[in-house]
């Protein structure tokens, strides 16, 4: 039995720097399935989590398998679309393509060209669609293509295209255009504010607000101890200082946490970290702690709280998580 039927659909996302085996990532994956799981999704770090969503799909029957996210500056968007719909096949329609635009230095220190984020994430959902549902072409200004055909038609046309967003105009762009938008670094609060965003970009745009899913990551430092846990809480906030958003997400420009970062110190960069920043993005402590956070989150409109389980001490404690916050322990 789902979560679903109790109107508390969760996810689950499982990082690509975990370092597992991807056999071991579909068998996570089976295991949230399992317990009442809605969705798994891959984040990609380092990885290629379009490639890992496969051994989540073969290792599931029944629960949405997606990325949250994958860098869409790595793939032109054709070949995003033909993989989608590849993935979208092999699970019987089970596939989330979403999607985000890392950051600019991530993106240079692969190689990739440099456009505006804007223009460049609309009009590439603009090709993946284009491609999906068979139309002659596309032609842009970043992106032009012609009719691209597959070998097997796609079983969806119209599969779900997300779009992650931290700021304003990109909220506005993922309710315009996006089946749905994936927050993240964002406490119930900012995420209510973002919600509020979406819907009300969806509604000027003609769409019915309610057909854009909103989905949230929620860091999750799961731990009977409590101050161990807010130890991994802060530890998660250095990953994120050299981010362009980060002083508007945090309201700090973290100024001592970005020098450690730099100079490769980063349980120094953690130790300046102020307790109150970590404590407005990330779920920590003992299960029911956990919980009464990830219900903040839906209070605040979020459709699917994604929980994304951060490593204590070294360990990724997926399985811990997987049993101890299921939906079905909920009910």
């Amino acid at each position: 039995m789902h979560s679903r039927i109790h109107g508390m659909s969760l996810g689950l996302s499982i990082a690509s720097n975990s370092g597992l085996p991807p056999a071991e990532m579909g068998e996570l994956a089976r295991a949230a399935e399992d317990a009442g799981f809605d969705a798994v999704f891959v984040a990609e770090v380092n990885g290629d989590a379009l490639t890992l969503c496969q051994s989540l799909i073969a290792a599931t029957g029944s629960v949405a398998v997606g990325t949250a996210i994958a860098n869409a500056a790595l793939r032109p968007p054709v070949l995003a679309a033909k993989t989608a719909a590849l993935l979208d096949d092999s699970s019987g329609g089970r596939f989330r393509l979403g999607l985000g635009l890392a950051n600019a230095a991530k993106n240079a220190q692969f190689g990739l060209p440099s456009h505006p984020p804007l223009q460049m994430i609309e009009e590439y959902v603009a090709v993946v669609r284009a491609v999906l549902a068979g139309e002659p072409g596309f032609s842009g200004d970043i992106f032009r293509t012609g009719m691209v055909p597959f070998d097997r038609p796609p079983v969806r046309p119209d599969l779900p295209v997300h779009l992650a967003a931290l700021g304003p105009r990109m909220l506005r762009l993922a309710g315009r255009v996006a089946d749905g938008v994936i927050l993240n670094l964002m406490s119930p609060d900012r995420a209510a504010e973002a919600v509020a965003t979406v819907r009300e970009s969806a509604m000027a745009a003609g769409r019915d607000p309610a057909d854009v899913e909103i989905v949230c990551i929620v860091h999750t430092c799961l731990s009977d101890d409590a101050e161990a846990a807010a130890r991994g809480a802060r530890a998660v906030v250095p990953r994120y200082s050299l981010h362009p958003a980060a002083p508007s997400l945090f309201g700090d420009p973290l100024e001592a946490v970005q020098n450690s970062v730099r100079a490769g110190d980063w349980t120094g960069a953690a130790g300046y970290v102020p307790q109150h920043i970590a404590d407005s993005f990330v779920a920590h402590g003992d299960p029911a702690t956990c919980r009464a956070r990830i219900e903040e989150y839906r209070k605040a409109g979020v459709d699917l709280p994604v929980l994304y389980p951060i490593p204590l001490d070294g360990l990724w404690p997926y399985t811990e998580v997987i049993s101890r916050l299921a939906p079905e322990n909920s009910a």
